[in-house]
């Protein structure tokens, strides 16, 4: 009975030092990706924060633009336009009109392009957030490995270097249950 105990023993222990090794060998370099500096992912924190409240202040400028459209110097032309019957008989009111539709449409569009960066700024500042606390307890994780992987050692060479080396022919989940199914 102690003999089996001490197979079981050897065996499972042979087990955790093959699964620490190919764990580490995992961990190691997605811990080491993630754990560099912030600024290498893309940006520093306030860069992205500065440049995500100035991608929002523009799409307010824009539409802010927008309704002060005929009060500003070169484009206050489209009101005149318009309002004047010799260009618009020149020119065909259903053109002055399309012409308008084509100009307040380039500048929503410009808005929501200033919208759509500034909310893209701020997925990126959060995937960056996320990415740093995953390096961190990476990083961590690999630590406890290699202090475990380290107690492996110092047991194997201190126990096992007398004793035969023990074949694992089978995973622990491989070992079939006789309590279950065939």
């Amino acid at each position: 009975m102690a003999s089996r105990l001490n197979d079981d023993l050897l065996h499972d222990f042979k087990e955790q030092k093959e699964l620490i090794n190919e764990q580490i060998k995992i961990f190691e370099p997605v811990a080491e990706s993630l754990s560099r500096p912030a600024a290498v992912h893309l940006l520093g924190q306030g860069t992205l924060i500065v440049m995500e409240i100035i991608c929002y202040l523009l799409f307010a400028g824009t539409v802010a633009f927008a309704f002060l459209l005929n009060m500003v110097y070169p484009f206050y032309v489209l009101r005149d336009l318009s309002s004047n019957p010799a260009l618009v008989g020149n020119v065909g009111m259903e053109n002055v009109l399309y012409f308008n539709f084509a100009f307040y449409g380039l500048i929503i569009l410009i808005a929501l392009l200033f919208l759509i960066v500034g909310l893209n700024l701020n997925a990126i500042r959060r995937k960056n957030r996320i990415l740093s606390v995953a390096g961190k307890n990476l990083k961590t994780l690999v630590g406890q490995h290699l202090r475990r992987k380290a107690a492996i050692d110092t047991i194997e060479q201190r126990h096992f270097m007398e004793l035969p080396v023990v074949q694992v022919s089978q995973r622990v989940n491989e070992v079939p249950n006789p309590g279950y199914g065939d």
